[in-house]
């Protein structure tokens, strides 16, 4: 499947989240990416007692209703992925499985859920998952074939696994930022595409929407963690918090001041397990333009803050020789010179290390400043550093 496929599934995604597209067509996309002839998604409560079906396709009335009331209790395939996806760590990317990754393929057919009910729906090949979606609940992904047709293969789950995030992200906006029937802020949900790491929390940092690149920096062991936390019964949520107590303390404060006293927040170093500072955070109140609420267009969401977080080793590392290919028509050894420079280094140092004369090296130089339209070294290192 081509890049551009994932990413108009992904964009029916949050549409779908933000009240735009049907979940009936996300449904038959993702049944149309992996083959599948029959398939559901729906959102339940973490005791799996209250489910609200998004999607179903070939399934009567009276085996969804059959399912809801005892079925469920049988269902080994979704019982152990459930399991298993409550015991992974919280920030861990979902990841989709097949038959018999967690139930035997010899023991399934010889269930009782599939002697009666799952052979006669079509339910005896599967691949998808089970996304715990903090607050949000639970969101079974299951898609089937039938007994006639092939097993599920290892390509179709890594096709799921670039949905997978995504999906998670979009129920958890339409759950956090307006619980209920209404769906999420489409503003919101562009955050995702952004390169940058952006996080918005309450008061009291829990989180309402981090987006990829969040989640990214999140399990980097960076000093800056996401946990799962148990706030009662049938309640969960996602949590930012930083390794070292002192860390954490002048994070919450900047938090509390922007969400709570409408200051403008401000800026902070998180350190990692080395005590090396390894993040910058930029703490500020929600901008009310990224909300549905009542406040307009202007000022501030009250009770929420925005983050923006960023790597300090990024500042290190050059952009990738591809990108600056692509950017500005770079050759591939141009690229890899202009990459070598980042950081200051010489343009003999830069000769020595690549085995080439100076002189072709200062003629490569001018050739990216042309290129780039950069003026000198200096100038060309402050490009450099806005690309990352």
């Amino acid at each position: 499947m081509s890049e551009g496929q994932i990413l108009a599934l992904t964009e029916e995604i949050y549409d779908a989240a933000a009240g735009g597209t049907p979940w009936t067509v996300v449904g038959r996309s993702l049944s149309n990416l992996v083959r599948a002839s029959n398939g559901w998604l729906c959102v339940t409560d973490h005791q799996g007692e209250n489910a609200s079906l998004l999607y179903r396709a070939n399934y009567p009335d009276k085996e969804i209703a059959a399912y809801q009331a005892y079925y469920r209790h049988v269902d080994l395939w979704t019982i152990r992925t459930a399991q298993a996806v409550r015991h992974a760590t919280p920030s861990a990317p979902p990841k989709a499985r097949t038959s018999g990754f967690l139930v035997p393929d010899a023991e399934y057919v010889r269930s009782e859920f599939y002697g009666d009910l799952g052979r006669h729906v079509g339910l005896r090949h599967v691949v998808g998952t089970v996304m715990p979606l903090g607050a949000a609940g639970l969101m079974p992904v299951c898609l089937h074939r039938a007994d006639d047709e092939a097993p599920f293969e290892a390509t179709d789950a890594r096709l799921l696994d670039h949905l997978l995030p995504h999906l998670r992200r979009a129920m958890q906006l339409r759950h956090r930022l307006h619980p209920g029937p209404t769906a999420a802020n489409p503003a919101l949900s562009a955050l995702d595409a952004l390169a940058a790491a952006v996080v918005v929390v309450d008061a009291d940092l829990r989180i309402v929407v981090a987006n990829a690149a969040a989640e990214t920096i999140a399990a980097s062991q960076t000093g800056l963690n996401i946990v799962d936390q148990k706030n009662g019964p049938g309640s969960r949520s996602r949590m930012l918090a930083a390794l070292h107590h002192a860390d954490q303390t002048t994070m919450s404060s900047l938090v509390r001041a922007a969400a709570l006293r409408g200051l403008s927040g401000g800026g902070m170093r998180v350190r990692d397990a080395t005590l090396t500072p390894r993040l910058a955070v930029l703490v500020s109140p929600l901008p009310s333009r990224l909300s549905d609420g009542p406040e307009g267009q202007s000022g501030r969401v009250p009770g929420k803050a925005l983050l923006l977080l960023r790597d300090l080793c990024d500042a290190l590392r050059a952009p990738e020789p591809d990108l600056l290919r692509r950017l500005f028509g770079l050759t591939q050894a141009e690229a890899e010179v202009a990459c070598a420079l980042y950081g200051g280094a010489t343009k003999g140092a830069v000769a020595a290390m690549r085995g080439s004369r100076e002189s072709t090296i200062r003629s490569q130089v001018d050739a990216i400043l042309l290129k780039t339209g950069t003026t000198n070294l200096r100038d060309l290192e402050r490009l450099l550093a806005s690309l990352r």
